[in-house]
This record gives structure tokens, C-alpha cells and sequence, in this order.
């Protein structure tokens, strides 16, 4: 038996369903997306760079990178961005 299922994005392909039909209008914070990104590029740069292993840079980009991560998920937080809790959290999706 053949199924065909469409979705509207690739995103959508790979969210689960209860998370599918939420649309979300977020305002991001450029200075939070830039320190992101600058932090996830600097850790990639690092991990990759196996002629010198500079394990207290290596340690510091990923301490930045958590940070940044977890202010940019502060911020979507405030404003009020509907968060469903995942398996690690309550074991399962909201229906």
C-alpha cells in the first residue's frame, strides 16, 4: 500500500504533527542571532582545526555557544513562543 503525504515546507516534513499546524510570528533579536551564529562559527572553526588543539579555546567556544544558545531560547521564551515540551521533558509531544 502506497501513501502519499505533501507538506508545505521541508521544515513541516520533519516537525511533529502536533507542532505542524502552529503558525508563529517571532521577533528575533539581531545582536542574540549574531552572537549565535559568531559562536557556532568559532566553535566549527575550532573542532575542526587539528593542527593545534587549544583545548581551553576549544572549552571557552563551547561554554559561548551554550550561552548563546540558551539567551537566544530566553528570548523566544519572553515572548511568549508556544514551546511544546519534547521526550527529554514529559516523554512525549502534546497531542
Amino acid at each position: 500500500m502506497d501513501i502519499a503525504v505533501t507538506f508545505e515546507s521541508l521544515d513541516d516534513a520533519f516537525a511533529p504533527p502536533a507542532l505542524q499546524a502552529i503558525q508563529v510570528n517571532v521577533i528575533f533579536d539581531p545582536a542574540l542571532v549574531r552572537r549565535l551564529a559568531y559562536a557556532k562559527l568559532r566553535l566549527d572553526r575550532l573542532e575542526q582545526d587539528r593542527a593545534s588543539r587549544d583545548l581551553s579555546a576549544l572549552m571557552s567556544a563551547r561554554v559561548e555557544f551554550a550561552l548563546a544558545s540558551r539567551a537566544l531560547a530566553d528570548h523566544l521564551i519572553a515572548q511568549q513562543f508556544p514551546v511544546a515540551p519534547g521526550p527529554d521533558c514529559s516523554g512525549s509531544f502534546p497531542a
